[in-house]
Protein backbone atom coordinates (compact mmCIF):
# COMPACT_ATOMS: atom_id res chain seq x y z
CA UNK A 1 0.00 0.00 0.00
CA UNK A 2 1.30 3.45 -0.97
CA UNK A 3 0.03 6.26 1.27
CA UNK A 4 0.42 10.00 0.93
CA UNK A 5 0.55 10.89 4.62
CA UNK A 6 0.36 14.69 4.24
CA UNK A 7 -2.14 16.37 1.93
CA UNK A 8 -4.49 19.35 2.36
CA UNK A 9 -8.18 19.20 1.46
CA UNK A 10 -9.51 22.41 -0.13
CA UNK A 11 -12.87 23.89 0.77
CA UNK A 12 -14.07 23.17 -2.79
CA UNK A 13 -13.35 19.53 -2.12
CA UNK A 14 -15.77 17.66 -4.37
CA UNK A 15 -14.17 18.33 -7.77
CA UNK A 16 -10.74 18.22 -6.17
CA UNK A 17 -11.18 14.72 -4.76
CA UNK A 18 -12.27 13.44 -8.15
CA UNK A 19 -9.05 14.79 -9.68
CA UNK A 20 -7.07 13.44 -6.75
CA UNK A 21 -8.46 9.94 -7.21
CA UNK A 22 -7.56 9.90 -10.89
CA UNK A 23 -4.03 11.18 -10.34
CA UNK A 24 -3.37 8.78 -7.48
CA UNK A 25 -4.58 5.88 -9.59
CA UNK A 26 -2.13 6.95 -12.29
CA UNK A 27 0.75 7.34 -9.82
CA UNK A 28 0.02 4.17 -7.85
CA UNK A 29 -0.99 5.90 -4.62
CA UNK A 30 -3.66 3.94 -2.74
CA UNK A 31 -4.69 6.24 0.11
CA UNK A 32 -4.28 9.92 0.94
CA UNK A 33 -4.31 11.44 4.44
CA UNK A 34 -6.08 14.79 4.05
CA UNK A 35 -6.11 17.52 6.66
CA UNK A 36 -8.70 20.11 7.53
CA UNK A 37 -7.67 23.60 8.56
CA UNK A 38 -9.27 26.83 9.70
CA UNK A 39 -11.49 27.29 6.66
CA UNK A 40 -11.29 28.65 3.06
CA UNK A 41 -9.31 28.05 0.99
CA UNK A 42 -8.95 24.86 3.03
CA UNK A 43 -11.68 22.52 4.17
CA UNK A 44 -13.15 22.88 7.64
CA UNK A 45 -13.58 19.90 9.93
CA UNK A 46 -17.24 19.63 8.87
CA UNK A 47 -16.27 19.57 5.21
CA UNK A 48 -13.60 16.97 5.89
CA UNK A 49 -16.12 14.72 7.60
CA UNK A 50 -18.50 15.13 4.65
CA UNK A 51 -15.72 14.15 2.25
CA UNK A 52 -14.92 11.10 4.36
CA UNK A 53 -18.56 10.00 4.22
CA UNK A 54 -18.29 9.79 0.43
CA UNK A 55 -14.67 8.77 -0.04
CA UNK A 56 -13.77 6.82 3.08
CA UNK A 57 -12.26 4.05 0.97
CA UNK A 58 -9.65 6.47 -0.33
CA UNK A 59 -9.23 9.38 2.08
CA UNK A 60 -7.77 9.21 5.59
CA UNK A 61 -9.16 12.04 7.70
CA UNK A 62 -6.89 14.30 9.75
CA UNK A 63 -9.07 16.72 11.70
CA UNK A 64 -7.79 20.13 12.75
CA UNK A 65 -7.41 21.14 16.40
CA UNK A 66 -6.51 24.75 17.13
CA UNK A 67 -4.20 24.56 20.13
CA UNK A 68 -5.12 27.35 22.53
CA UNK A 69 -8.75 27.52 21.43
CA UNK A 70 -9.99 23.93 21.05
CA UNK A 71 -10.07 21.40 23.86
CA UNK A 72 -9.71 17.63 24.12
CA UNK A 73 -13.45 17.41 23.41
CA UNK A 74 -12.72 18.46 19.84
CA UNK A 75 -10.62 15.31 19.54
CA UNK A 76 -13.59 13.30 20.83
CA UNK A 77 -15.86 14.78 18.17
CA UNK A 78 -13.37 14.21 15.36
CA UNK A 79 -12.74 10.63 16.42
CA UNK A 80 -16.49 9.93 16.55
CA UNK A 81 -16.89 11.50 13.10
CA UNK A 82 -14.43 9.07 11.53
CA UNK A 83 -11.12 10.94 11.60
CA UNK A 84 -8.06 8.74 12.11
CA UNK A 85 -5.61 11.49 13.02
CA UNK A 86 -5.20 15.12 14.06
CA UNK A 87 -3.40 18.05 12.45
CA UNK A 88 -1.75 20.84 14.47
CA UNK A 89 -0.54 24.21 13.14
CA UNK A 90 -0.53 27.83 14.37
CA UNK A 91 -0.58 27.10 18.13
CA UNK A 92 -1.13 30.03 20.49
CA UNK A 93 1.72 28.81 22.71
CA UNK A 94 4.68 26.49 22.20
CA UNK A 95 3.61 23.02 21.15
CA UNK A 96 4.85 21.51 24.42
CA UNK A 97 3.00 23.94 26.69
CA UNK A 98 1.22 22.42 29.69
CA UNK A 99 -2.14 23.69 28.45
CA UNK A 100 -1.98 21.42 25.41
CA UNK A 101 -1.13 18.20 27.22
CA UNK A 102 -4.79 17.16 27.72
CA UNK A 103 -5.30 17.31 23.94
CA UNK A 104 -2.31 15.06 23.33
CA UNK A 105 -3.43 12.72 26.10
CA UNK A 106 -6.79 12.29 24.37
CA UNK A 107 -5.11 11.59 21.02
CA UNK A 108 -2.88 9.03 22.74
CA UNK A 109 -5.90 7.40 24.37
CA UNK A 110 -7.48 6.90 20.96
CA UNK A 111 -4.20 5.96 19.28
CA UNK A 112 -4.69 8.77 16.75
CA UNK A 113 -1.52 9.84 14.88
CA UNK A 114 -0.82 13.56 15.18
CA UNK A 115 0.74 15.64 12.40
CA UNK A 116 2.60 18.73 13.58
CA UNK A 117 3.50 21.50 11.18
CA UNK A 118 7.12 22.38 11.95
CA UNK A 119 9.39 25.29 11.15
CA UNK A 120 8.83 27.88 8.51
CA UNK A 121 5.25 28.52 7.50
CA UNK A 122 3.74 30.26 4.49
CA UNK A 123 2.58 33.84 4.89
CA UNK A 124 -1.12 34.52 4.62
CA UNK A 125 -3.66 37.33 4.97
CA UNK A 126 -4.82 35.95 8.34
CA UNK A 127 -1.38 35.76 9.99
CA UNK A 128 -2.15 38.55 12.45
CA UNK A 129 -5.60 37.17 13.21
CA UNK A 130 -4.20 33.68 13.78
CA UNK A 131 -1.20 35.09 15.71
CA UNK A 132 1.20 32.97 13.67
CA UNK A 133 4.65 32.38 15.16
CA UNK A 134 7.27 30.06 13.74
CA UNK A 135 9.01 30.01 17.14
CA UNK A 136 6.11 28.06 18.65
CA UNK A 137 6.39 25.35 16.00
CA UNK A 138 10.03 24.30 16.36
CA UNK A 139 10.92 20.63 16.15
CA UNK A 140 12.48 20.61 19.62
CA UNK A 141 9.02 21.07 21.17
CA UNK A 142 8.12 17.52 20.10
CA UNK A 143 10.65 16.08 22.55
CA UNK A 144 8.62 16.69 25.71
CA UNK A 145 5.38 15.56 24.07
CA UNK A 146 6.89 12.31 22.83
CA UNK A 147 8.36 11.51 26.24
CA UNK A 148 5.10 12.24 28.05
CA UNK A 149 3.07 10.13 25.62
CA UNK A 150 5.28 7.31 24.33
CA UNK A 151 2.31 5.55 22.73
CA UNK A 152 1.26 8.63 20.73
CA UNK A 153 2.32 8.37 17.05
CA UNK A 154 3.89 11.75 16.22
CA UNK A 155 4.59 12.90 12.65
CA UNK A 156 6.69 16.02 12.22
CA UNK A 157 6.20 17.80 8.91
CA UNK A 158 8.97 19.08 6.64
CA UNK A 159 11.76 17.34 8.61
CA UNK A 160 11.61 20.34 10.95
CA UNK A 161 12.77 22.82 8.26
CA UNK A 162 15.15 24.49 9.05
CA UNK A 163 15.95 22.48 12.20
CA UNK A 164 16.85 19.36 10.25
CA UNK A 165 19.47 17.93 12.55
CA UNK A 166 17.27 18.41 15.60
CA UNK A 167 14.57 16.45 13.76
CA UNK A 168 17.03 13.68 12.93
CA UNK A 169 18.09 13.31 16.55
CA UNK A 170 14.46 13.24 17.69
CA UNK A 171 13.79 10.44 15.21
CA UNK A 172 16.83 8.58 16.52
CA UNK A 173 16.04 8.89 20.21
CA UNK A 174 12.24 8.73 20.31
CA UNK A 175 10.53 5.57 19.02
CA UNK A 176 7.17 7.28 18.42
CA UNK A 177 8.47 10.22 16.35
CA UNK A 178 8.46 10.20 12.54
CA UNK A 179 9.01 12.85 9.88
CA UNK A 180 7.91 13.56 6.33
CA UNK A 181 10.07 15.31 3.72
CA UNK A 182 7.41 17.64 2.38
CA UNK A 183 7.86 21.31 1.56
CA UNK A 184 11.01 22.86 0.14
CA UNK A 185 13.48 20.44 1.76
CA UNK A 186 13.99 18.10 -1.19
CA UNK A 187 14.31 21.08 -3.55
CA UNK A 188 17.03 22.90 -1.65
CA UNK A 189 18.89 19.94 -0.16
CA UNK A 190 20.62 17.09 -2.05
CA UNK A 191 19.85 13.46 -1.17
CA UNK A 192 23.19 13.19 0.63
CA UNK A 193 21.99 15.77 3.12
CA UNK A 194 19.13 13.49 4.15
CA UNK A 195 21.73 10.80 4.74
CA UNK A 196 23.64 13.20 7.01
CA UNK A 197 20.53 13.99 9.02
CA UNK A 198 19.88 10.26 9.44
CA UNK A 199 23.59 9.61 10.01
CA UNK A 200 22.87 6.65 12.26
CA UNK A 201 21.80 4.67 9.19
CA UNK A 202 25.53 4.33 8.42
CA UNK A 203 26.56 3.32 11.93
CA UNK A 204 25.89 -0.29 12.86
CA UNK A 205 25.94 0.41 16.60
CA UNK A 206 23.35 3.17 16.41
CA UNK A 207 21.51 1.90 13.36
CA UNK A 208 20.33 -1.19 15.24
CA UNK A 209 19.31 0.46 18.50
CA UNK A 210 16.62 -1.68 20.07
CA UNK A 211 14.34 1.21 20.99
CA UNK A 212 13.66 2.39 17.45
CA UNK A 213 12.96 1.35 13.89
CA UNK A 214 15.74 1.24 11.30
CA UNK A 215 16.67 4.88 10.58
CA UNK A 216 15.07 5.43 7.19
CA UNK A 217 11.86 3.79 8.36
CA UNK A 218 11.24 6.88 10.48
CA UNK A 219 10.49 8.76 7.22
CA UNK A 220 6.98 8.93 5.76
CA UNK A 221 6.01 9.73 2.19
CA UNK A 222 3.89 12.86 1.90
CA UNK A 223 3.26 15.43 -0.82
CA UNK A 224 1.70 18.57 0.77
CA UNK A 225 1.03 19.95 -2.72
CA UNK A 226 -1.88 20.25 -5.13
CA UNK A 227 -2.71 17.38 -7.46
CA UNK A 228 -0.67 18.80 -10.33
CA UNK A 229 2.61 18.65 -8.37
CA UNK A 230 2.24 15.24 -6.72
CA UNK A 231 4.26 13.41 -9.37
CA UNK A 232 7.12 15.87 -8.91
CA UNK A 233 7.25 15.19 -5.15
CA UNK A 234 7.06 11.45 -5.75
CA UNK A 235 10.05 11.77 -8.07
CA UNK A 236 11.97 13.65 -5.37
CA UNK A 237 11.39 10.86 -2.88
CA UNK A 238 12.51 8.25 -5.38
CA UNK A 239 15.62 10.26 -6.17
CA UNK A 240 16.56 10.33 -2.47
CA UNK A 241 15.89 6.62 -1.99
CA UNK A 242 17.96 5.75 -5.06
CA UNK A 243 20.86 8.02 -4.12
CA UNK A 244 21.01 6.61 -0.59
CA UNK A 245 20.71 3.05 -1.95
CA UNK A 246 17.88 2.27 0.41
CA UNK A 247 16.77 -1.33 0.79
CA UNK A 248 13.42 -2.52 -0.57
CA UNK A 249 12.28 -2.90 3.03
CA UNK A 250 13.07 0.75 3.78
CA UNK A 251 11.41 1.94 0.58
CA UNK A 252 8.23 0.00 1.30
CA UNK A 253 8.10 1.39 4.84
CA UNK A 254 8.58 4.97 3.66
CA UNK A 255 6.04 4.74 0.88
CA UNK A 256 3.23 3.40 2.98
CA UNK A 257 3.82 0.45 5.27
CA UNK A 258 4.69 2.58 8.29
CA UNK A 259 1.78 4.96 7.66
CA UNK A 260 -0.60 2.02 7.27
CA UNK A 261 0.48 0.76 10.68
CA UNK A 262 0.18 4.16 12.35
CA UNK A 263 -3.30 4.75 10.94
CA UNK A 264 -4.47 1.26 11.81
CA UNK A 265 -5.00 0.21 8.21
CA UNK A 266 -3.11 -3.06 8.57
CA UNK A 267 -5.83 -4.32 10.88
CA UNK A 268 -8.59 -3.94 8.28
Amino acid sequence: MVIDAHHHLPSEWEPYVEKLRKECERLGIDRVAVTALYGPPYASNDQLVEALSQHGDFLIGMGYVRLGEDSARTVDHLKAAGCRGIKFIWPLKNYDDDDFMPVYARCAMYGMPVLFHLGIVARGPRDRFLDVSMARMQAIHLDRIARHFPDLPIIGAHLGNPDYHVAGELARMLPNVYFDLTGSTLKKKPPEFIGEVFWWARNEQYGKMGHSLPPYQKILFGTDVDVELMEDVLSDYRRVMDALQMSEEDRAAIMGETAARLFGLTEE
